[in-house]
């Protein structure tokens, strides 16, 4: 799915839905979906998926999506603290922000939140020339060394088709997000410990940012960005590692599919094959 198709298909999903402020009487059912403005939150994840697709390799730049206490989802960090510790002292948006509040959102800002660019009519317009000049505005950070560890060689040819897989997901279902900042705890929540927890991703409290959590109603699922580890929900309740991992020669299409299943949108999942 190219640019233009992305910015058509959320336009056609997102324009006319119902907003999710997030507030005090927000319903607990709705309450993931809360971010300022709908559309932008899609178009926002476009934007991001761009920035990713063509700085993450190169330059290490991720787009990190953030669930903000106050406003739900109203941001994405552009940041190289999450892909290694090699960039633990840079601030993190160093490279500035994917705002989806505001006027004519999204917006690309500086770190200190200042417009570089507003998005919202330039998506409608001419998107190929709107993500031109984001990129034009992202550049590259400086050179990389040769491993920045957790698997990097695979990490950064499978993280961008990963990131491009749950961007179309998002974008063709409006109720699906999807976190990268994880927060697991080592005590029971409403009965049950955390899928990751009893998968040994980690062994006591701390938040995760190897990981992506796709959420759609009350199903999730779990992948780390190498796509070494996939974790979903069972038709009995428990949490299952699939057979087969998210694999490069996967087509995002193929991935997203299975996205699909493991959160029961469009088929189930295969556990006697792949899942």
């Amino acid at each position: 799915m190219d640019i233009r198709e992305q910015v058509e298909l959320a336009l056609h999903n997102y324009s006319e839905l119902e907003q999710v402020p997030l507030a005090e009487d927000t319903a607990e059912d709705v309450a993931y979906l809360a971010t300022p403005d709908r559309l932008a939150f899609a178009l926002g994840w476009i934007v991001s998926n761009a920035i990713v697709g063509s700085r993450y390799a190169s330059s290490a730049i991720d787009a990190l999506p953030i669930f903000h206490p106050e406003s739900g989802w109203d941001r994405f960090l552009l940041t190289r603290r999450t892909t290694s510790t090699t960039f633990a002292r840079e601030t993190a948006n160093r490279f500035g922000m994917v705002m989806v509040d505001g006027k004519d959102a999204p917006r690309l800002t500086k770190p200190s939140g200042a417009d570089r660019l507003t998005l919202g009519k330039a998506l409608r317009s001419d998107p190929e020339k709107a993500i031109a000049s984001v990129l034009k505005e992202v550049r590259s950070g400086s050179l990389l060394p040769l491993d920045l560890g957790m698997r990097w060689r695979e990490r950064k040819v499978q993280y961008p088709r990963l990131y491009a897989a749950v961007t179309e997901l998002i974008v063709e279902v409006p109720g699906v997000v999807a976190a990268r900042e994880i927060y697991v705890d080592d005590q029971q929540v409403d009965g049950a410990y955390h899928p990751l927890y009893l998968h040994g991703a980690a062994p006591q409290p701390t938040m995760l940012y190897d990981w992506f959590l796709i959420q759609y109603a009350d199903r999730a699922a779990f992948f780390r960005v190498h796509g070494g580890q996939s974790i979903y929900e069972t038709e009995r309740g428990g949490w299952s590692t699939v057979k087969k991992q998210l694999a490069a020669e996967e087509s995002v299409d193929a991935i997203k599919q299975r996205m699909k299943a493991w959160l029961r949108i469009d088929g189930e999942p295969d556990p006697t094959t792949k899942d």
